[in-house]
């Protein structure tokens, strides 16, 4: 499990680094309108460190640029993040690029002739002469995995590899395939891209964060924590790559007001920042795509059951969710505030004068905002909880999440902005209230409008969502998944233990890998290797779910590291070195928390269902 992704990095890191030095500091900045160029990134920190250590003298472009570790962080320097928040092409993967995207293109060769042997090995070998076409899932689950792993072809592209292989092998038809591939998680999806772009285009996280910060007094330890739960709240709702670079200006606002020095600190609170928008992303179903990948997999599994509630896995994934962002403020304060020999002064006065500027709410930030109020109430109250039936059993009992997104946030396209509305409604709200301008562009006509959708959208997920679905199918339908939990439930180990070994292999493989492929990958096995050994077989799905988030280490793994990691504030060895402890402090709390605490919240939801894909629908 740990040893093809520890090869993998150490064969990529020194082709990315030859390619960074010859790239240079003049690639700093994005390039162009589509990319953001993690080699340049790179390369800014390498250089300046090659400096300091002395290993080579500075040239004349370097003496001209007077290189030190201040201005490799200076504003010249540093990617420009105002441009990146405007252009409506910069993804998540965008941000967070793998680490092998940056190889050299003989890569895609080697990948496709190592999936010609894989196929070649595999037709001609019988892992069970009781599942004969479990030997053909797993030639396309290691060549799915493998694209997916290295990253030859954007994971877009090797998504729809299922579609090919499984037909060609005479496992699944594209008829059923595609039913996998385009669910009502999918739709869901959507709902909740559509309400975190509008709250991105007027401005309502700016008023969040500051209306929080500005309450939180002069206290270093509660600043932060002013900032880190106003991170974590928004995340829930918006994609965690987007929070963060939309914050990053605040937070570095903050941080220039600080006296010189203390550089450990302000790379702990970037750091914090950033791990606050991937934690606060698992809390909720929208939060973050490998939460909506393990919601098409239950449906794939058990169809029978019906939609995985979202109240419910909002109370079993936000207690979890809440320990580790408690886990990362005390940890920040007890290193850097309440022990620390060096006391920070912090000066309030910028989340003031940005409130300030900001002036009344306008009109579009309270349509925004009471449409994010009555979604979620919509969410949360459509189906049962506890004694409570729920209302869409007496009002549309075929309605599911992702029909009741579109249902609140449809209507925002058509919703005119206030500038558009009659002079006599604007004078009765407020004129001052009607002309806020978007921060996404020029000043539209509606809440919402496609062309500000069709840019910043990221259709790739959905792609991804409908791999990882199709992957899932053919996984237990093959019976490459039976096989694989046999193996695995050979292990004499008890359910605490179990637990601990999930989390602990997901978090460390999602460090290299993309969370939704390891999500898309692990929930089908681990599914049913638990229903073998007699677990819950959905709080185990559970387990991968909240493991796929915990990446804390490397630059790479996250997009909100990416953008940590991108204003030169922090080198990969700071980076490695405390996401490594929040990597083992989440595994243990984490194992601790599915093995005994979510039981109870639990109950016996789950307990009657049979094994994955036993649960009725359609078969091949």
């Amino acid at each position: 499990n740990f040893g093809l992704p520890a090869l993998c990095c150490c064969w990529s890191f020194p082709a990315i680094k030859e390619q960074s030095h010859r790239i240079g500091r003049s690639s700093f900045q994005a390039t162009d309108s589509t990319s953001f160029d993690m080699a340049a990134v790179l390369s800014g920190h390498a250089r300046v460190e090659e400096l300091e250590r002395g290993q080579r003298t500075p040239t004349e472009e370097e003496r001209g640029e007077n290189i030190s570790r201040d201005a490799s962080t200076s504003s010249s320097d540093q990617p420009q993040w105002e441009d990146i928040e405007e252009n409506p092409k910069k993804s998540a993967r965008d941000m967070s690029p793998s680490i092998f995207q940056r190889m050299s293109y003989h890569t895609k060769g080697i990948v496709a002739l190592l999936s010609i042997l894989i196929l070649v090995v595999c037709l001609n070998t019988e892992l069970d002469p009781t599942r004969p076409e479990a030997t053909k899932g797993l030639a396309v689950l290691l060549i799915v995995g493998l694209w997916w792993l290295t990253e030859a072809l954007p994971l877009t592209v090797t998504s729809l590899f299922p579609i090919v292989l499984y037909p060609f092998l005479g496992l699944a038809s594209p008829k059923v395939l595609a039913k996998e591939f385009f669910k009502g998680t999918s739709f869901l999806f959507i709902g909740g891209f559509f309400v975190g772009l509008a709250i991105e285009r007027w401005g309502l996280h700016k008023r969040v964060i500051c209306a929080v910060v500005c309450n939180c007094g002069s206290r270093v330890d509660l600043l932060v924590g002013g900032f880190i739960a106003s991170v974590w709240m928004l995340s829930a709702w918006i994609s965690n790559t987007a929070t963060a670079v939309c914050m990053m200006p605040v937070v570095q606002s903050f941080l220039d007001q600080l006296p010189p020095g203390h550089h450990s600190f302000k790379a702990a609170v970037l750091l914090a920042v950033g791990w606050a928008a991937s934690i606060g992303g698992l809390a909720t179903p929208v939060g973050t795509p490998t939460n909506g990948i393990m919601l098409g997999q239950f449906s794939t599994f058990w169809p029978d059951f019906g939609e995985f509630p979202f109240a419910q896995f909002v109370l079993y994934a936000a207690p979890i969710s809440v320990l580790v962002i408690f886990m990362v403020w005390v940890g920040f304060c007890f290193v850097f505030v309440w022990t620390s020999k060096e006391k920070v002064e912090v000066n309030t006065e910028v989340f003031k004068q940005m409130r300030d500027e900001l002036g009344p709410i306008t009109f579009e930030e309270a349509i925004v905002g009471l449409d994010l109020l009555l979604l979620t109430g919509l969410w949360f109250t459509a189906a049962p909880i506890a004694a409570y039936p729920g209302w869409k059993q007496f009002v549309a009992p075929l309605v599911d999440s992702g029909s009741i997104g579109l249902l609140v946030t449809l209507p925002l396209f058509v919703m005119p902005c206030a500038s558009e509305l009659p002079e006599s409604f604007q004078q009765w709200v407020g004129k001052e209230r009607c002309h806020s301008k978007s921060l996404l562009g020029n000043n539209p006509k509606h809440i919402l409008d496609w062309d500000g959708i069709r840019l910043r959208f990221q259709w790739e997920i959905l792609f991804v969502f409908g791999g990882g679905a199709m992957l899932a199918y053919g996984t237990v339908s093959t019976g490459l998944a039976g096989w694989l939990a046999e193996q695995m439930s050979k292990a004499a180990v008890g359910e605490f233990v179990f637990i601990l070994m999930v989390t602990t292999v997901v978090t460390f493989v999602t460090e290299v890998v993309s969370n939704m492929s390891t999500m898309s990958i692990f929930g089908s096995i681990v599914a049913t290797a638990a229903q073998i050994k007699g677990f819950d077989p959905v709080k185990m799905m559970l387990v991968v779910c909240f493991s796929s988030s915990f990446s804390f280490m490397m630059p790479t793994a996250t997009g909100p590291n990416m953008v940590v990691y991108g204003t030169g504030l922090i080198t990969v060895k700071q980076m490695a070195k405390m996401g490594l402890a929040l990597n083992i402090a989440a595994i243990v709390v984490a194992s601790i928390y599915t093995c005994y605490v979510l039981p109870c919240f639990m109950g016996s939801t789950f307990a009657s269902l049979p094994a994955p894909g036993h649960g009725g629908g359609s078969s091949n």
